[in-house]
């Protein structure tokens, strides 16, 4: 029987900046290429360990924006606080079925000479240690995931608008 998702600690910015998981990664593209993979429901399950990403949210995507992301049995319903289209996305898990009491993530695309810089931070706080293994997993999996990025825009570009 699925678990029912549990409301979590509603978190912004403040807890953004207390974040201590963080992963960067270059890119030979232009920003606007792995934002275009950023809006791809399907895309964030090519190169993450994620099952399934529904927006439930109309475009265009703003702040209030909400998605739904499946990691195997998990559930985590997502709530954005933070929307620069084409630059930045940031979000909070709103209820999820995940042992945490709030997380957040923020998912920055900065041109830098050559092409641009992926650049996320995010945390997760849950009973002790949990918390920090959370953040930890989700880091590691943000640092192993963006090659994978790169080489999926590199292999489909004109899927990414290139």
């Amino acid at each position: 029987m699925a678990k029912t998702p549990k409301q979590h600690t509603a978190v912004g910015e403040d807890y953004l900046a207390a974040a201590k998981g963080a992963a960067v990664h270059r890119f030979p593209f232009p920003a606007s290429a792995v934002w275009a993979a950023l809006l791809d429901a399907k895309a964030w399950t090519e190169w993450l360990p994620i099952t399934k990403v529904t927006w439930t949210s109309p475009q265009p995507f703003k702040v209030g924006t909400t998605r739904t992301v499946e990691v195997g049995p998990q559930v985590i319903e997502e709530t954005f606080f933070a929307w620069e289209e084409g630059k930045r996305m940031a979000f909070r898990f709103e209820r999820s079925t995940l042992p945490v009491s709030a997380a957040v993530e923020d998912y920055q695309v900065v041109e830098v000479p050559g092409g641009c810089e992926l650049r996320w931070k995010g945390g997760a706080s849950a009973i002790w240690p949990l918390g920090g293994l959370i953040t930890g997993q989700l880091a590691k999996g943000l640092t192993t995931g963006m090659p994978k990025l790169e080489a999926m825009i590199k292999a489909d570009p004109a899927r990414f608008g290139l």
